[in-house]
């Protein structure tokens, strides 16, 4: 009997010896040691090939047990060198017939081997110390099989790769595949039992999580002829995972393509039967699912995809002109309502959307090498763009939280536009622009504008004044005031806003009357001054130099109401300034007396 060099291996090590295990065991003391792992994510197991005469009745061990197994000199010992939760012993290989265990207590068991040559046996909280195997195969025949001692169960599956023609009739049964672009998605099974017990590692070399169980499908999906790409997904309450079989016998494996759900996308798929395998993400526990299939990607929404409904926010033409420094094609509600993977993006596409209509359809009439999509608001954004040869793009965070679709080559036609949200539920408004080339990010402001953060109360008393203001006030006002030193900054709550300010309570409040048709509100300083102004809607306005170092805020038609303004300085040290409000032109002069 020997141990073939490529067979004997280690976790972190391969060994081999070519000498009689009988021999070493008897006048050398060779056992194969194997113990505990170091930790709970490294797999122990030990393998050695194992060849050799048999000679004894396995019931000379073990009433019942089959066949012939080698001499008592040339069992294969184990020396386990500490205390283990489960060793398990498997052997495989063509002709055996079982696999007899020795323990270090003398006691013996048998485990018999199927009709494919492979046995398993096992042991719970297995102390230290010496384990012997014999296998065994038809009197006078060799033993030319695999042994493994390992802390985990070795598969039949990993030994001998999947045969499906040895799998039990599907748990939940055996469906012929109708899903269209028309139907949507086709519900396979409502409400099946998990089976959470077996690992799906032995499917597939690749990644394959999970836990289901491997004696048969939990269902059959037939295709009755070709298709370019179909999927199946899976939804439950509970962390899922899959694994699907294709007629060839490759095997595609998915844990969380939406949320905790799986989805496995099949392109260029055959006639013929997928078999699925539905698993839990972790072992044990019971629970239920619902498994679908889809032409294209996943249908994880039964929302059906319309192409040609009438965009909500209409169909715009691209102007080459305006474009140049970026083309406001559209200012609408974010809906996130279907998650944008139902999109046949043909890769992941991570947020939610509208699919009841696009957003927006914009037309190009000629060819342009390099056209930019992109869109911004206060929300985390999500875009795809649909060309017109029917090729799509996505992208979630080109800038910051916003998105942008950057398409080569663009060839005149019509491009439609599906804007949402990262999260689903999100609203608010958001700006969809268009340009030749990049992004144009700095020509870009949010959808509705930017919103007052919480941190500055807006409904304190000013430090300064109250002014009301509109189109009967005869005089301009102008207020000379000290800007208050601080450490608070502005920089990044909106669109131009920078400095230092105190955001306690506003240093003036100007209340706005009905009719203006535009307000104006700006102030010079000793130094570099800023505004923060925060309109009777929660609009925020921010601006540094207006006019050289002095900041001013232009507000065209404005709704009536308080407008509470944060004096700043760029440095945060503060110093004397003179506010003023018109709708005409500033006077960039300070007022020096109080």
């Amino acid at each position: 009997m020997r141990f073939a060099r490529s067979h004997l291996t280690m976790t972190t090590a391969i060994a081999a010896l070519m000498l009689p295990v009988g021999a070493l065991a008897q006048q050398a003391g060779f056992a194969i040691e194997v113990g505990p792992s170091a930790d709970d994510y490294t797999a122990v197991r030990v393998g050695a090939h194992v060849q050799g005469p048999v000679s004894d009745p396995a019931t000379s061990y073990v009433r019942g047990c089959q066949g012939s197994v080698m001499a008592e000199g040339d069992g294969v010992p184990f020396e386990v060198t500490g205390m283990m939760a489960q060793l398990n012993f498997t052997a495989a290989g063509d002709g055996l017939r079982s696999l007899v265990l020795g323990t270090p207590d003398g006691l013996f068991q048998c485990a018999l081997a199927d009709d494919q040559g492979f046995a398993a046996t096992g042991l719970a909280n297995a102390g230290p110390g010496r384990y012997t195997i014999w296998l065994g195969a038809d009197e006078g025949a060799q033993v030319d099989a695999r042994l493994f001692a390992s802390d985990r169960p070795v598969s039949a599956i990993e030994l001998f790769g999947l045969d499906v023609a040895r799998l039990g009739e599907p748990r939940a049964g055996r469906f012929v595949f109708a899903a269209s672009a028309e139907t949507g998605r086709q519900e396979l099974v409502s409400g099946g039992t998990l089976h959470a017990d077996a690992e799906l590692r032995p499917l597939s070399s690749d990644y394959c999580a999970g836990y289901g169980r491997l004696d048969a499908a939990d269902a059959v999906l037939t295709l009755d002829q070709a298709t370019d790409r179909f999927s199946i997904f899976a939804l439950s309450d509970r962390d899922l995972t899959l694994a699907v079989v294709d007629p060839s016998g490759h095997v595609t494996c998915n844990d969380d393509a939406y949320q905790l759900n799986p989805g496995v996308t099949l392109d260029n798929a055959q006639a013929g039967d997928y078999q699925i395998f539905v698993g839990g993400y972790s072992q044990g526990g019971d629970g239920r699912y619902d498994l679908y299939t889809s032409e294209g990607a996943p249908a994880f929404t039964n929302a059906i995809l319309h192409l040609d409904a009438e965009p909500r926010a209409g169909r715009v033409a691209f102007d080459p002109t305006a474009a140049g420094q970026g083309q406001l094609l559209a200012t609408a509600p974010v809906t996130a309502n279907d998650p944008m993977e139902a999109l046949p993006v043909g890769g992941y596409c991570p947020g939610f959307t509208d699919l009841s209509a696009p957003d927006l359809v914009m037309s190009l009439d000629a060819a342009q090498p390099m056209l930019s999509i992109y869109a911004r608001a206060q929300d985390d954004l999500v875009l795809a763009v649909r060309a017109p040869d029917g090729s799509w793009s996505c992208n979630d965070d080109a800038s910051e939280l916003n998105p942008a679709v950057g398409i080569a080559n663009a060839q005149p036609g019509d491009y439609l536009v599906f804007v949402g949200a990262y999260s689903p539920g999100s609203n608010g408004l958001y700006n969809l622009y268009a340009s030749v080339g990049s992004p144009n990010w700095q020509a870009t402001t949010p959808g509705g504008g930017f919103m007052a953060p919480p941190s500055l109360n807006t409904t304190a008393e000013p430090a300064v004044a109250r002014i009301d203001y509109g189109p009967a006030t005869r005089f301009d006002p102008r207020l000379i005031f000290d800007i208050q030193p601080s450490q608070t900054e502005a920089f990044g709550m909106g669109d131009g806003c920078a400095g230092f300010i105190t955001p306690g309570q506003p240093d003036v409040v100007i209340d706005a009357a009905e009719g203006l048709p535009q307000l104006m509100i700006y102030m010079v300083s000793d130094g570099d001054g800023t505004l923060v102004v925060a309109g009777p809607d929660g609009h925020l306005y921010c601006n540094d130099d207006f006019e050289q170092l002095n900041p001013g805020v232009m507000i065209p038609t404005p709704m009536p109401g308080a407008y509470s303004v944060f004096a700043g300085s760029y440095s945060g040290t503060g110093g004397m300034a003179t506010l003023g409000v018109t709708i005409a032109s500033p006077q960039w002069v300070m007022d020096r007396e109080h």
